[in-house]
Parts: structure tokens; sequence; C-alpha cells
């Protein structure tokens, strides 16, 4: 049975891609395009989420401050952060909580297989 994963990105084409991608491999997707309504539906039910994607670079707050205030709500949820990420802020996305990345430009195949290491907790 596939997982329920809570996609966060601003961007509507690359949403739209993850999101049939993800619904193919047998996931429901809701996708949130602004980090305060994401922010919003996962402080409502912290646990109606398996898994959350989410894009670093957000229209209107900080991918790590959001994921921040997701960790906070629940501590272990696992966050698949989509980002070009330097070392540096790949470290600050680790002591953060953040264990699994992808790297933009998203591969869709690259990205499906770190959902399901993600959502096994193998990193």
């Amino acid at each position: 049975m596939g997982k329920r994963i809570l996609l966060i990105d601003g961007d509507q084409t690359i949403s739209e891609a993850i999101n049939t991608a993800l619904g193919s491999a047998g996931h429901r997707v809701r996708t949130e395009t602004s980090g305060a309504d994401a922010l919003e539906v996962f402080s409502r039910d912290p646990y109606a989420f398996d898994l959350i994607i989410m894009d670093m670079g957000l229209p209107d707050i900080s991918g790590m401050l959001l994921a921040e205030k997701l960790l906070k709500l629940r501590a272990h949820v696992p966050i698949v952060l989509l980002a070009g990420l330097e070392g540096q802020v790949q470290a600050k996305a680790r002591d953060s909580g953040i264990r699994w990345f992808s790297i933009k430009p998203v591969s869709m195949t690259d990205l499906i297989e770190t959902v399901e290491k993600a959502l096994a907790g193998v990193e």
C-alpha cells in the first residue's frame, strides 16, 4: 500500500511531475505550493503523512526554517529536501534532522528511490 506524502514546492510544473511520478509508484500525495499552507495542513495532524518532500527555495519561507517548524511538530518525520545543495547547507540540514536529499534538477527515478529509502529509514 502506498504511503501518504506531503509535497511542498512552489513550482507548479515540478509539483505536477513529482505528484504524477509518486502516484504511479502507488503513493498518495498532497501538494502545497506555500510553506505557510503546508505548515497549517501539517500542524492540524502531524501523523497524517508518512513523509514530506520539500523544496529548499519556497516563495514565502526558507526551506530550512519550515523544516525546523515541521520537525518541532513531529520530531522524526522523514523529510526529503529538494535543492542544489552545497556541503555547508547539507551539513546544516543534517544538524536539523534532515537525512535525505534529492539534488535539482530532480530525476524522478532518483527521487522515487530516495523516497523509498527515507520511508525505510535507510540513508
